[in-house]
């Protein structure tokens, strides 16, 4: 079924934007129905704070993450590198930051970083994401579920510019409204998010042990040369 949008000239976004994704009205949300309803760039600072190579420090461990590696909310452990591994411009993220990628939405590449993928090292992202970091120090990991919703997930998918790479213009993010009653409900819904993102680090550490167990399994007798060089002597 066609959509249908008029505007006037003097109704285009600053540069005279014409592409026919901007004003899809599916990209707009229903007219806030209280005074405390919040956007999001009300709740959160987007942060642009990014790391060159040539800037990366020697001696120190870097996380870098692709779009790939954030997904329905969880975003992967991987293992920290040296400064050699950070190749091209990333985003710095710091713990409690709520990323989701501007490319593909669809694809729901969105998470929290908790504090387990924090400690790993430094951690940076792919330049496609949106960081958001609270204003008020407060957690923001509720905005991950709520970016996540079916209703957000439609206006993000709807608002996608762009045929080979479809990316979601920063407008689009920021002036998402967050209504009153999810903003009244922050630190519960934040705790959620929050102790999920600590089940699934708990789950990737048994599923570890499980693989070393399996692994000394198939070759004991590499198990137990490792066991006996890590002995005291």
């Amino acid at each position: 079924m066609a959509v249908v949008s008029i505007r006037w000239t003097s109704q285009l976004d600053d540069g005279v934007v014409l592409s026919p994704e901007r004003y899809d009205p599916r990209t707009r949300q229903s007219a806030s129905a209280s005074a405390e309803d919040r956007t999001i760039a009300e709740l959160a600072n987007l942060s642009r704070e990014t790391l060159q190579p040539q800037k990366a420090g020697a001696g120190l461990r870097y996380v870098v993450l692709d779009t790939g590696d954030a997904k329905n909310g969880i975003i992967s452990l991987k293992a920290a590198d040296d400064h050699t591994g950070v190749g091209s411009a990333k985003k710095v993220l710091k713990s409690g930051d709520v990323i989701i990628s501007r490319l593909r939405p669809y694809l729901r590449q969105a998470g929290l970083v908790d504090e387990a993928l924090a400690r790993l090292g430094i951690v940076t992202a792919s330049t496609e994401f949106y960081v958001l970091r609270s204003k008020d120090g407060k957690s923001i990991a509720y905005l991950v579920a709520f970016l996540l919703s079916d209703k957000v997930q439609q206006i993000l998918a709807a608002s996608q510019e762009g045929g080979h790479h479809p990316r979601v213009p920063e407008k689009t993010l920021t002036g998402l409204v967050v209504p009153a009653a999810i903003v009244g409900e922050r630190d519960r819904l934040s705790r959620a998010v929050e102790d999920a993102a600590l089940a699934t680090r708990r789950a990737e550490g048994l599923l570890t042990d499980v693989g070393r167990l399996v692994a000394d399994l198939l070759d004991p007798n590499a198990a137990h040369q490792s066991a006996r060089t890590a002995s005291p002597d």
